[in-house]
């Protein structure tokens, strides 16, 4: 789209489409990982609670963000993976069995993908597309295992699978908008789950995590107990209600209001020990005099929103399916880690740490783009690449029994 050099391989490419943003990332792909070299974003109002209410004007923003990325890199965008919200999604779990009846009932590759066929064989409700999956354990004859039990003697092997499948309708309509701009779709994947993935480790997954993407439009809740995805939820409620609320409760523009949760956030927290004095920030002083407005107005319309928020999130995180509390606490992702005071009202509703720190992966990005904003984005290129590297590598360190098996997972998703 800008003026770049046609190239193509060696490098991933992901679009992040948020309620308020579009966010275009490219990196360049070798053995040791992915290198960001361009990143874009596009503005517009035409996503609301999973519906594109503007085609035209999101294409618009797509265009801009794929154009600033290429500019940037120096290079045309590849097919690039697309991030969808958790409004989409829906989260459930199957199994999946497959009979050992050959001599000596010793399982190869072939009975873990019949196994896996079976569970995909489970019925999808109409107007759903299976996005991701997670395999939770292998059961040989009832006794659990966490990996496929090739070479393993035993009678029924079953297969436990936790499926994310999103509305066609909704991905369809999201495809068309795309079309429009010319951009070339790999896939689909869950923004807060690619985002999750990438900055909770193993370790805090496996402890009892939570990743918060909190976005201008919604919220989107990702909770992993014992190392595997226990909850998966959206709230219709982000940054931008924070906004519209200042913006009626105290008489001001939206771009003002948006200008004081910037600047102020919540200042009932970080401005206790001086009441509701602003203490010696003159310029966040002249700016509400500016205004006309009083901080405790301000307080009283912010924190009730703020509030609301963090105990929607505690109502989700609360829903313990597996069991156990979260020990690593919650990260918080998205423009609204970015809102001062923001995560510590989170720590104080949850009772429990809630860290808004810069993400390790995204300090290489160019300085304007550090931000908690582009965490998705960054996740989903991360795992695009990741991708590309293990089909490059595929077969180098792995028999030829498992490269049968893992080409026909990889199939079986794409099917």
């Amino acid at each position: 789209m800008g003026a770049t050099q046609p190239r193509c391989e060696g490098l991933a490419a992901a679009l992040d489409i948020g309620t308020s943003k579009v966010a275009a990332v490219i990196a360049e792909v070798n053995p040791a990982g992915a290198k960001v070299i361009g990143v874009g974003t596009g503005f517009h109002t035409s996503l609301h609670r999973s519906q594109v209410t503007d085609c035209e004007a999101l294409a618009k923003a797509v265009m801009e963000a794929v154009i600033k990325a290429e500019r940037l890199a120096q290079v045309v965008m590849p097919p690039a993976v697309v991030g969808i919200p958790g409004s989409y999604c829906s989260l459930f779990t199957a199994r999946g069995s497959a009979a050992i009846k050959r001599p000596g009932h010793r399982v190869h590759a072939a009975d873990v993908a019949r196994a896996l066929d079976a569970a995909c064989a489970v019925a999808i409700p109409p107007g759903w597309r299976i996005v991701d999956q997670a395999i939770h354990a292998y059961l040989l004859d009832g006794h659990r295992m966490e990996e496929p039990p090739i070479g393993r003697v035993g009678e029924l092997l079953e297969v436990d699978v936790q499926f994310i499948t999103a509305s066609l309708s909704a991905l369809r309509e999201l495809t068309e908008c795309l079309e429009q701009t010319g951009v070339q779709v790999d896939g689909m994947g869950v923004q807060c789950l690619a985002a999750a993935r990438m900055v909770l480790s193993s370790a805090q997954r496996e402890l009892g995590a939570a990743l918060v993407d909190l976005g201008a439009g919604q919220t989107d809740i990702a909770v992993f107990r014992g190392g595997q995805l226990d909850i998966l939820a959206c709230l219709p409620v982000g940054t931008g209600n924070l906004a519209r609320d200042l913006s009626a409760g105290l008489g001001i523009s939206i771009e003002q209001a948006e200008q004081l949760v910037r600047r102020i956030g919540c200042a009932q927290l970080f401005h206790s020990a001086v009441g509701l004095g602003l203490g010696t920030d003159s310029s966040t002083r002249a700016l509400l005099e500016d205004m006309q407005v009083d901080l405790r107005d301000y307080t009283d319309v912010f924190m009730a929103r703020a509030e609301e928020i963090w105990q929607l999130v505690k109502s989700h995180i609360g829903e313990k399916r597996s069991g156990g509390n979260l020990a690593a606490g919650v990260r918080l992702a998205g423009g609204g880690a970015l809102v001062p005071g923001m995560a510590a009202l989170g720590s104080r509703i949850l009772g429990m740490p809630v860290d808004a720190s810069l993400p390790q992966s995204l300090k290489s990005l160019p300085e304007a783009c550090q931000s908690p904003a582009y965490t998705a984005a960054v996740a989903l290129v991360h795992e695009q690449a990741k991708s590309l590297i293990e089909s490059q590598t595929a077969g180098a360190s792995t028999s030829a029994s498992l490269n049968v098996l893992w080409q026909k997972v990889r199939d079986w998703l794409k099917s």
